[in-house]
């Protein structure tokens, strides 16, 4: 079986790192709110080209502080994004508006109300730029512009991920950074009725450290792996990733009889997941609204199709991936795995 994900490659070649960072930590007994989370914060925002990074204990946290610290009143959402995307914005006080999108996937006609989600690691639209606050969760890579501010996620398996859960928000702005920072609670102090107790802690810091060390060789393997999917897929594949500033968190295609192309890479031994299968506006959550219709996300949901793409999935696997894509299309027998 060729894994949607494996971790191991990535993780196997810096263990060492990782186990050290870790002593470290354990040697100095200090779990949260240390020397490691103060210096990863740095390490982020200065990547990420911005002047300050608040930490927290996950994506969904980093939107909520975010909506909060902005004092967000409304927050526009495409439809075709998951739904912690709508729960973070929501718990931070914004009341969230699903939209449709356009033939692309992206935000119709957004303003500074829209929260675009950099779905699958694919960089904003010109029109999206304009935007105050994104979804940047599979974005790794991306240096948001200097009016932005951008929620992360730290998922074991985004592109920079850790070995558990864990979020940040990275801004420009000192006074926003100052209120998520005291919105994401300390033991000690109260600050007022909106904050939530969200903390990233030292080992996760510490190892993510590391891994940002390694996150450009990532990035630069998807790329690579990307260019080759496209090179070798059918035509009648169409590859939802085309520019070349994506960072292909995921490499994601559509075609329109995905249940049967699922089942067929599942019988030859390839894993594939749906990113998303639900459009948003249908998850009965506080945005629900029984009469909204969004013809275009729902085509997207239908027929959106992950396929495997992660540092240390070779050439060979990705042909043989292509090469049962190819046959499915053929309406021919499963092709024999490549040695």
């Amino acid at each position: 079986m060729i894994p949607l994900i494996d971790l191991q490659p990535a993780l196997g070649a810096i263990r060492a790192e990782i186990d050290a960072a870790i002593a470290v930590v354990n040697d100095s007994a200090v779990f949260l709110r240390g020397l490691q989370t103060k210096a990863f914060e740095e390490e982020w925002a200065a990547y990420c080209g911005q002047k300050y990074c608040v930490t927290c204990n996950s994506g969904t946290d980093a939107l909520t502080l975010a909506a909060a610290g902005l004092e967000m009143k409304r927050a526009k959402v495409q439809a075709n994004t998951l739904s912690l995307t709508a729960i973070g914005l929501e718990r931070g006080g914004a009341k969230v508006m699903v939209q449709d999108v356009d033939s692309s996937g992206r935000c119709c006609m957004p303003d500074n109300q829209t929260v675009p989600v950099l779905l699958y690691g694919r960089v904003p639209s010109k029109a999206e730029t304009s935007s105050i606050l994104f979804d940047a969760a599979h974005a790794h890579g991306w240096k948001p512009p200097p009016h932005a501010t951008a929620c992360w996620s730290f998922y074991p398996t985004k592109s920079l991920g850790a070995l558990g859960d864990g979020g940040a928000v990275t801004t420009n702005d000192s006074q926003l950074a100052q209120e998520m920072r005291a919105l994401s609670g300390r033991d000690d102090q109260f600050h007022g009725e909106r904050q939530i107790t969200s903390r990233m802690d030292e080992i996760q810091a510490a190892i993510l450290r590391v891994k940002l060390r390694h996150l450009d060789d990532w990035i630069a393997q998807r790329r690579s792996l990307a260019c080759r999917y496209r090179q070798r897929l059918p035509s009648s594949v169409e590859s939802v990733s085309v520019d070349e500033g994506d960072l292909h968190h995921l490499f994601v295609v559509r075609v329109p009889n995905r249940s049967a192309l699922l089942n067929y890479l599942t019988t030859a031994g390839v894993a594939a997941k749906i990113h998303f299968p639900i459009p948003l506006h249908h998850h009965k959550g506080g945005w629900y609204d029984s009469s909204l219709v969004c013809p275009v996300a729902e085509r997207w949901c239908d027929s959106v199709l992950s396929l495997p793409c992660y540092p240390g999935l070779s050439a060979d696997a990705v042909d043989y991936i292509c090469d049962v894509v190819d046959h499915f299309e053929a309406d021919a027998e499963i092709p024999v795995p490549r040695n």
